[in-house]
C-alpha cells in the first residue's frame, strides 16, 4: 500500500494497541474499514508484462524520449484538444 492507508491486524476480539495511533492520524469524518487479504495485490497479465519489457528494451536501445520531448508532445495535444 503506497498511500496513507494503515493496516491493522485484529484477532476479532481485542482492539489492537495501534488503533488509537491510526485513528489519530485521520481527520474527522466517516471511514469504511475493509479487510485486506494476501491476494489483494495487483498482478499484471502476461501481455502487460511483455509490454513493460518491450518498453524497457526500447529505452535501453536508445529509443526513448526526453522529458522535454514528452512535455512538448503533451502540450501540443492539449492545445489541439482545446482548439476544438
Amino acid at each position: 500500500m503506497g498511500d496513507a492507508a494503515k493496516v491493522i491486524d485484529w484477532n476479532g476480539t481485542d482492539v489492537p494497541a495501534d488503533i488509537a495511533e491510526a485513528l489519530a492520524e485521520l481527520p474527522p469524518g466517516r471511514y469504511r474499514l475493509q479487510a485486506v487479504t494476501d491476494d489483494d495485490g495487483y498482478e499484471l497479465t502476461l501481455e502487460q508484462e511483455a509490454g513493460i519489457e518491450a518498453a524497457r528494451r526500447s529505452i535501453r536501445e536508445g529509443r526513448g524520449l526526453t522529458l522535454e520531448e514528452v512535455d512538448a508532445r503533451m502540450r501540443a495535444r492539449i492545445a489541439a484538444a482545446s482548439a476544438r
